[in-house]
């Protein structure tokens, strides 16, 4: 929505929060993944209005309060390992049915016991995201209060979930009083967590450098998690993918989005392009076919399948599209939040004021940029040459180092 109309972006968020203090922390409407966090960031590095902010940011702690387990009556966070699970809400951790572990969950009732990693790792993005805008309005004992949550809910990740041989995060199994004893495996003691949930936890952002390079490499490997036309929700490896399923055999357009946009952080901006312009091309061609907006996409045929009128689920093609292609777009990761936006008038020049609250101070971070697209252009951080590469007339990526939480981008023309 945001891409086609601001206004209306911003009475969808509305309508899926609430006033602080009314009976529902938030509006509930199918799975429980928190994408109005990212609504409300993107929103925010759209416009940075302050009205915004004010506005939504009190709503918006409210839902996360609920999700993370602290209000009174939310029975997220029941299980000691501090690990977070919705079942008691809806059947559906991540949006995704037949999705193995949770199917498994379900076949064998063990909602009670098992944790899945979207949860959590939603949470810890979600407390990320509240921390920025906490910063921005200068309410410190909320940014210390996320910042613990963020440590409570990485440890518990990272202390129970990680596979080593598997190289994925887990369904984590607890027994009758809620401590954590293993992971959820097949008979033959494969890990059942090998697909999008599995690699969750990098798009939390808590990933040490080999976790990160091992579900990088999923990600990007032709026959595991890569398929022709984009991410697969189940490791096309694993002895329980297949290619007959609801999402396990198919791609679908949302999960993706958050990869790629986590992709950004990283600087993984070739991953990245491969996800958007991949998810374009299949959608195009689908659309062209049937003019149809399907569900998802089936990996073995190409086809869209599904209803056959399921917007939202092709909404994240607008991003996408609008990041690689539209004049006077500026697209961020998660960890960047931009301050003050400048296009001089014709698009040719830009000056970008960010906080930058990545937590790889050695690395660098990808902002893509469409400027006008009849020059040649140079970029500068905090007055030094950043690296670009152009992927068409004026879609640039601007490369920056990470290690100050300020910085300035300058983008100009080449006469």
């Amino acid at each position: 929505m945001l891409e086609l109309d601001t206004r209306r972006a911003i009475e969808n968020l509305n309508a899926y929060t609430t006033p602080p203090g009314s009976q529902s922390a938030f509006i509930h409407h199918g799975s429980p993944v928190p994408v109005q966090m990212s609504l409300f960031l993107d929103l925010w590095n759209r416009t940075q209005s302050t009205e915004l902010l004010r506005n939504f940011y009190p709503r918006l702690k409210q839902y996360y309060l609920f999700m993370a387990g602290h209000s009174g009556s939310s029975t997220t966070r029941t299980l000691k390992s501090n690990l977070t699970k919705t079942w008691d809400y809806f059947y559906n951790s991540g949006g995704w049915d037949d999705y193995p572990p949770q199917k498994y969950v379900h076949a064998e009732r063990l909602e009670a016991t098992v944790a899945p990693m979207v949860s959590t790792s939603h949470c810890i993005r979600s407390a990320k995201i509240l921390k920025m805008a906490a910063q921005a309005l200068n309410l410190k004992d909320d940014v210390r209060s996320y910042e613990q949550d963020i440590r409570m809910f990485s440890a518990a990740i990272q202390k129970n979930a990680w596979d080593e041989e598997a190289g994925y995060f887990g369904y984590v199994v607890h027994d009758e009083t809620g401590q954590p004893i293993r992971l959820l495996r097949t008979e033959t003691g494969e890990n059942l967590n090998k697909g999008l949930d599995g690699c969750y936890p990098l798009v939390a952002g808590i990933c040490t450098d080999d976790q990160s390079r091992r579900i990088l490499h999923h990600l990007r490997s032709e026959g595991e998690i890569w398929s022709w036309i984009g991410l697969s929700a189940v490791d096309q490896s694993a002895g329980y993918y297949r290619k007959d399923g609801y999402w396990n055999g198919t791609v679908w357009m949302p999960h993706q989005w958050f990869f790629w946009k986590r992709l950004l952080d990283l600087d993984e901006a070739e991953l990245a392009r491969r996800i958007a312009h991949t998810g374009l091309e299949v959608w195009k061609k689908e659309v062209e076919n049937s003019y149809h907006c399907m569900e998802h996409f089936i990996i073995e045929t190409g086809r869209g399948a599904g209803w056959h009128q399921f917007g939202a689920l092709s909404a994240p093609v607008l991003s996408w599209f609008s990041s690689y292609y539209r004049t006077g777009h500026v697209t961020t990761g998660y960890d960047l939040w931009v301050d003050k936006k400048t296009f001089n008038q014709d698009n040719s020049e830009l000056i970008l004021h960010l906080m930058n609250y990545s937590e790889r101070p050695a690395g660098r971070s990808t902002i893509l940029v469409c400027m006008n697209p009849h020059y040649a252009y140079r970029a500068t951080y905090n007055g030094r040459p950043a690296d670009v590469t152009v992927y068409e007339p004026g879609t640039l990526a601007v490369h920056i180092a990470n290690g100050k939480p300020a910085g300035t981008v300058k983008i100009s023309r080449i006469d």
